[in-house]
């Protein structure tokens, strides 16, 4: 059995009884960022924020003169962002299609999903040290457009707005994972890595 941070010791336990595989996969994400972007990011904590955004932004959309500019490290990283062999965007279809069919539903469930489990999880502790509470209906419009492009078809290519979005909260949940990792209120022994 994994060490797991304190705050899953007991749940953890139990969740093995039940699916050892699933539940050991959850716990050693507990304590795993983003290796590919985290130490990007390390490097460019420094970079004027401005310059930051715009490197990013010509990186996501693709902007290859202006992303030419930015430093070797970022360049890499949206050079290795390539889609794994074994994608099948037809594959995608028929679970579109339900989204779409039942979009209304499925969008009532997101919904009260995130606060009803959202916000009692170990995720609400970085909500609540970085002040993200304050703006819950802005996050869950921003977390339905992105659910929305997602489901797209398309979405999720290289150029729909759904990769564009997921990818930007990657940048967003790598920059708050330093920050908290970085504060005395965050304990990585009791709660693992901040938004793992």
């Amino acid at each position: 059995m994994k060490t797991a941070p304190s705050a899953y010791t007991r749940t953890y336990a139990r969740a093995r009884r039940h699916a050892r595989t699933l539940a050991d996969n959850y716990i050693r994400h507990t304590t795993i960022g983003d290796p590919q972007l985290d130490p990007v990011m390390e490097e460019l904590s420094s970079m004027p924020p401005a310059d930051l955004h715009r490197f990013i932004e010509a990186g996501i959309e693709g902007q290859d003169e202006v992303l030419r500019k930015a430093p070797r490290s970022l360049r890499n990283f949206f050079a290795d962002l390539k889609e794994p062999e074994w994608l099948d965007y037809e594959s995608f279809r028929p679970g579109i299609r339900a989204f779409h069919t039942n979009a209304d539903l499925m969008l009532v469930a997101f919904v009260a999903g995130v606060l009803v489990e959202g916000f009692t999880t170990l995720i609400a502790k970085s909500f609540n040290l970085t002040g993200r509470v304050a703006h819950t209906k802005r996050r869950l419009q921003q977390n339905n457009r992105q659910l929305m492009e997602i489901f797209y078809p398309g979405g999720l290519e290289r150029d729909g707005d759904g990769w564009k979005l997921s990818t930007r909260v990657r940048f967003v949940h790598c920059r708050i994972r330093a920050l908290l990792a970085r504060s005395e209120v965050w304990d990585r022994e009791a709660w693992g890595t901040p938004i793992s």
